[in-house]
């Protein structure tokens, strides 16, 4: 029971993290901090990948359905790109080479890819979107950096045994 009532608190979390951040000003209109995902890395380190896939496929799902844009391009833009950084996460995490940091950072990274992938399929169809690619990696990498920090630090505060490599 208290492993599902960790999964269910997180899904709050992330969802409080994903309604925050909606009212966060934006340097690129399309472009968010993903602020949600600490969420998903608690999830990963403290619980497991499976924690970790339930609180990123639920929290896309919910937070969809409150901002109204359920089953529309931009949910299936997002899901793409959460189930591609939980799992691109989740192969790192049990790798143990990398650190949270660097774990989130892929998970950024692999986000923005799997977003990218699935708008070149089914909405753009061109190779003009191809030149996103640097501005993507360079804004998961620092995006990655911030979320890690902070997932790394609340991560210490609750007290969660992981490995800090």
């Amino acid at each position: 029971m208290q492993y599902e009532a960790r999964v269910a608190g997180l899904i709050v979390v992330g969802l409080l993290l994903f309604v925050f951040e909606t009212y966060l000003p934006r340097p690129i209109p399309w472009l968010k901090l993903g602020l949600a995902n600490i969420a998903t890395i608690i999830a990963l380190y403290w619980l497991g990948w499976k924690a970790a896939l339930t609180v990123s496929v639920f929290r896309i799902l919910i937070g969809s359905f409150f901002v109204g844009n359920l089953f529309t391009p931009g949910f299936f833009l997002s899901l793409s790109g959460g189930l591609l950084a939980v799992t691109a996460m989740g192969l790192f995490y049990y790798l143990r080479v990398f650190g949270i940091i660097s774990v989130s950072v892929i998970g950024a990274i692999f986000h923005n890819l799997g977003q990218l992938l699935v708008a070149v399929y089914f909405l753009f169809k061109n190779a003009v979107i191809w030149y996103l690619l640097p501005v993507l990696f360079l804004a998961g990498l620092f995006t990655g950096i911030v979320v890690g920090f902070i997932s790394f630090y609340l991560l210490r505060r609750i007290g969660a045994d992981f490995n800090e490599s």
